[in-house]
């Protein structure tokens, strides 16, 4: 089977995979340095425009995190030079019978709903005139923790399947937790620990939940034990990765 031919972008020796702890823990790193550099607030920070690009990242980190604790296995990100798609998550696998490495990848599609109903949000990134999708692409919509009290997001799923919809693959994430998995019996230091994580829900084209902690999650890396960046190197059956060095990190955040 050839290389996809919408994926011929991702050939380029500058295309850097990024460790998703990385992603996740710079994310915050950089949030909290933007919010000192113009002295405001953490909702002022959140929303503001020049952050966009920063949450899109953010929201690629969850998903590997998330795809890397539900299988087990290694998951990476980029932010391509071409817009769409705005990311990509893959995992490396080893090819057998050549010697080489395969890498399955999913182009991401990024929205975050920052007013009205969720389902209108989908509904108008999705179905808006000019879109187009590969049929691959997932959509990720990013909520704030506070657009999700109350929130029955079952309830949304079929509201999702009136709608002639593009693409089959649909999440939401958010700090924090689910609004179910807590009650007033639970220690507080038990809710702050619940609190520190995120939550990734697929909406279609099946229902679920993953809870990620990415402390937990992260524990090689945040030991230095891990790996922060990988870079394609050589084609054909004997195409590899190599390391970044710590000398010249590249740059993920703006």
């Amino acid at each position: 089977m050839g290389f996809p031919q919408h994926l011929d972008y991702l050939k380029g020796r500058e295309i850097t995979w990024f460790n998703p702890c990385w992603g996740y823990f710079g994310f915050w790193k950089r949030f909290f340095e933007f919010q000192n550099e113009f002295d405001i607030g953490v909702e002022e920070a959140w929303k503001h425009r020049a952050m966009k690009r920063n949450k899109e990242m953010y929201v690629s980190a969850i998903m590997a995190l998330a795809m890397k604790q539900d299988t087990g296995e290694e998951w990476w990100f980029t932010k391509p030079a071409q817009d769409p798609p705005d990311a990509l998550i893959g995992t490396i696998k080893s090819e057998e019978k050549t010697g080489g490495n395969l890498m399955s990848v999913r182009e991401l599609e990024i929205v975050e709903c920052l007013d009205g109903p969720l389902s209108e949000t989908i509904q108008k990134k999705l179905l808006g005139k000019h879109k187009r999708y590969e049929p691959n692409t997932a959509l990720v919509c990013l909520l704030s923790p506070s657009d999700i009290v109350g929130y029955d997001f079952r309830e949304l799923v079929k509201e999702l399947a009136a709608y002639n919809l593009p693409l089959d693959h649909i999440f939401c994430v958010f700090h924090g937790c689910l609004q179910s998995s807590l009650s007033p019996e639970m220690p507080i230091n038990f809710v702050f620990e619940q609190l520190k994580n995120v939550v990734l829900i697929q909406l279609s084209p099946v229902y679920s939940e993953v809870i990620v902690a990415p402390s937990d999650v992260c524990g090689l890396f945040l030991g230095g034990e891990d790996k922060g960046w990988l870079r394609f190197e050589g084609r054909g059956t004997k195409g590899g990765f190599r390391d970044v060095s710590l000398i010249h990190p590249p740059e993920l955040f703006d």
